[in-house]
């Protein structure tokens, strides 16, 4: 009789344990799960997956969650804080909603955004950079392109040539991000007019406008009027346009005139 009693005793008092232990576990685990969705985290499917294998690429751990997987969050790419040539860079963190600031060092102009966010598909803009902007050349270097904006007007045919004294050709524009560039650096430097001739014309045997570097024309940011263009027109209304410019009078769209017209320019040079 007292051997069950006992035995009787003794499973009261782990039961009594194994409930603690689970409501302390259970308490653990809303814890630190709480603790991952307050750092915006989510959690690994399961104790043997990372967050990598889970997520992709850019989330890392911080933390636990409960039955032993982790808990991920999303970091931005670092940005070095010398990557800023000329100027300064300030990233506290690299989490969602964590900004990078961005200023140049005196008498250099910032081309871009001063600040970009952190979100979760990455930082929301690039880095910018800091130039000097001068006539009668403003000079900027982009992931390996040289960019160089001549205040000094001339035909088409010239500025083409001149581009080519320093191995290189008028401007090709690809894409959306590039002409924004541009027209920042335009901005900057403006004087008196902000037409500069561009890479793009239609003297070929097809008639059609194309990059000189040989490109397809997939990206433009032609004016769309009225007048819409190209016309082939000259803005006030001659015949014999035929080479493209970004156009002061449509608002830095592009257009076309005649291109004996003499107007500043924009070279593009792929460094090696």
């Amino acid at each position: 009789m007292n051997e069950i009693i006992q035995f009787r005793v003794m499973s009261t008092i782990w039961c009594l344990v194994a409930v603690v232990v689970t409501i302390c576990h259970l308490a653990n685990a809303e814890k630190l799960t709480r603790q991952c969705m307050a750092s915006k985290g989510r959690c690994t499917r399961n104790k043997d997956s990372t967050c990598e294998s889970n997520f992709g690429s850019g989330w890392e751990r911080n933390g636990s969650c409960c039955r032993g997987r982790q808990c991920c969050v999303f970091q931005c790419e670092d940005i070095p804080t010398d990557s800023l040539k000329n100027g300064s860079v300030i990233v506290t963190e690299r989490n969602t909603g964590s900004t990078a600031n961005f200023s140049c060092d005196a008498g250099f102009s910032l081309v871009g955004r001063q600040s970009i966010t952190c979100t979760a598909s990455g930082w929301n803009g690039t880095i910018p950079i800091c130039i000097i902007i001068a006539c009668p050349e403003t000079v900027a270097i982009v992931r390996g392109v040289v960019y160089i904006f001549k205040c000094k007007q001339a035909n088409w045919f010239d500025s083409e040539a001149n581009c080519k004294v320093h191995g290189g050709h008028l401007t090709s524009v690809e894409t959306a991000v590039e002409n924004a560039f541009l027209l920042d650096v335009i901005q900057l430097m403006w004087m008196e007019t902000g037409n500069f001739w561009i890479g793009l014309t239609d003297n070929n045997t097809e008639m059609s406008y194309k990059w000189l570097s040989g490109n397809p024309l997939n990206y433009n940011d032609w004016f769309q009027g009225p007048p819409q263009q190209p016309d082939n027109k000259q803005f006030g209304g001659q015949p014999g346009a035929h080479c493209a410019l970004i156009h002061d009078n449509y608002g830095l769209k592009w257009g076309d005139e005649d291109c004996l017209q003499t107007f500043k320019s924009i070279c593009e040079i792929w460094l090696p």
